[in-house]
Parts: structure tokens; C-alpha cells; sequence
């Protein structure tokens, strides 16, 4: 059975610095108690809307559902989580107009989902996130591409498929968002000290932080067969620093106090 991916983007917004994918991996055979779990941490904290990192501000609940989406996965013996954090300003092919930039982007995304494929050495079925594009094939192309690339690599890895799915009704697009979206923002403020975000938004950041044993999200840790946070361009590689992550059992939940 082909393992699934969950894939989703943060950042591609023209005020934006950096942007990031964001890569959920889970074997096929456990996609059903992967959705129960995370069905189960939503109600475990009160989360009864989709769970999306936009939405993270005053309720406390969506940050300890992340909490505990970053600390099972990491403590897991066959989930993976990929982030590519690309540099606008670094990355060449997006100094264009907007139909340039929509290539580039997806350029990065059959890099990050060969990456994923060639390493796991697996075929991979990928659920991205319905977002509206200019060509509404994009995610066909990736396929496409992705499979020769990995191909030319000689590798057993392959894309079974990519499609676009509504993240309304797929549990595993909703903490690939959330994941990816905390990430992104950490980045933001470190490239942009100007940058402003909720006050929720810099709890989440610091405690998801906290619990990689970092005090701050925006490094990368390039490569890492579990949390691997990719920057890119070269140029953009391990700015501020490549660091490892030492993970916490013991981090304490936010509160609505830690909120006001």
C-alpha cells in the first residue's frame, strides 16, 4: 500500500518574505488511525472548527492540539514531517510577475515531494490542499516531473499520484497547515523584525520551540529523517543556524492566562 502524504503551503501572500511547504507522512496502512488521532486531539482540546493556523489567536485549545500533533509525530516510529522554507529575495526564479512566480513555486513543491519520495524509497500517494492556480493542472506537472526526477535518481521511490483535495474534510491537510503555518511566521519575524503577529500566534511559536528544546522556530535541520525544515535557496541554507532538536516530554499546556 502506497504511503500517503499530506501537503500544504504557508507564506505565498506578495507581503510575504519567505513561504513554506509543509509535508505530512504517514504509511497507508495507518491512514485511518492517523485521522482518528488527530480527530481525537481536535475534541481532546476543544477544537470542533478546522484546525488552521490563521485561525490560532485568543483560543488556547488549537495551540495545545499542535502541541500534541509536533510531539506525536516526533515520538513516532514511521510519521515524517518535511518543511521547505524558501527565501523570495534568494530564490531566482521568483523575481517574475505572477504566472512566473505560480512555476517557481511549484518547482520547489516536486523538489521537496522527490526529495520525500527518494528518501522513504516508497511510492507515495499525495493529498495537497485545493488552491486556486492559474494552470489548474500544476499539481499533475509535479507528478509528472517529481516521477522523471526520480527516475533519472534510479530510485524506488515514486508519486502515485498528487491531487488536490478540500481541507475542510482531510484531518491530515488541517495539521500539515498548522505545522507549516507556525513555521513560516517563525521565519517571518526573524527575516522582518517589523513583522507583526497575534499575540497567540508568538505563544504558539515559543512553546512549539520550547518543546524541540529551541528558542525559536526559524532554524533549519537539514537533513533529518524525522523533522527536516529545509532552507532554500543554497544561499539561504542554515541562516541563523542548522540546528538539531533535543525534544521535551514535560512542556507545559498554554493556558487562557498566557493568552491576555
Amino acid at each position: 500500500m502506497a504511503r500517503i502524504a499530506f501537503a500544504d503551503e504557508s507564506g505565498t501572500s506578495v507581503a510575504s518574505k519567505c513561504y513554506s511547504i509543509g509535508v505530512i507522512t504517514v504509511p497507508g496502512e495507518r491512514l485511518s488511525e492517523f485521522d482518528d488521532w488527530i480527530r481525537t486531539l481536535k475534541q481532546r482540546h476543544g477544537v470542533s472548527d478546522e484546525l488552521k493556523w490563521h485561525k490560532i489567536r485568543k483560543g488556547h485549545g488549537a495551540i495545545n492540539c499542535t502541541l500534541d500533533l509536533l510531539h506525536g509525530i516526533a515520538i513516532s516510529d514511521d510519521l515524517t514531517y518535511d518543511a521547505l522554507v524558501v527565501h523570495k529575495e534568494l530564490y531566482r526564479n521568483w523575481q517574475g510577475n505572477s504566472q512566473q512566480q505560480e512555476l517557481a513555486f511549484y518547482k520547489t513543491y516536486t523538489q521537496l515531494l522527490r526529495y520525500v519520495a527518494n528518501r522513504t524509497q516508497e511510492t507515495i500517494r499525495v493529498l495537497i490542499d485545493n488552491r486556486v492556480d492559474t494552470y489548474g493542472k500544476q499539481h499533475e506537472v509535479v507528478e509528472t516531473i517529481g516521477n522523471h526526477m526520480l527516475n533519472k535518481l534510479e530510485s524506488s521511490g515514486r508519486l502515485d499520484a498528487v491531487e488536490k483535495v478540500d481541507s475542510k474534510k482531510v484531518v491530515g491537510i488541517q495539521a500539515v497547515d498548522v505545522l507549516t503555518g507556525a513555521i513560516t511566521a517563525a521565519h517571518q519575524c526573524h527575516l522582518n523584525p517589523n513583522f507583526k503577529i497575534h499575540l497567540g500566534k508568538q505563544v504558539a511559536i515559543r512553546r512549539l520551540a520550547s518543546l524541540l528544546g529551541w528558542d525559536d522556530l526559524c532554524y533549519d535541520t537539514m537533513p533529518d529523517p524525522k523533522l527536516n525544515v529545509w532552507h532554500f535557496p543554497i544561499e539561504y541554507r542554515a541562516i541563523p543556524r542548522t540546528r538539531k532538536y533535543k525534544l521535551r516530554n514535560s512542556i507545559p499546556y498554554v493556558s487562557a492566562m498566557d493568552l491576555k
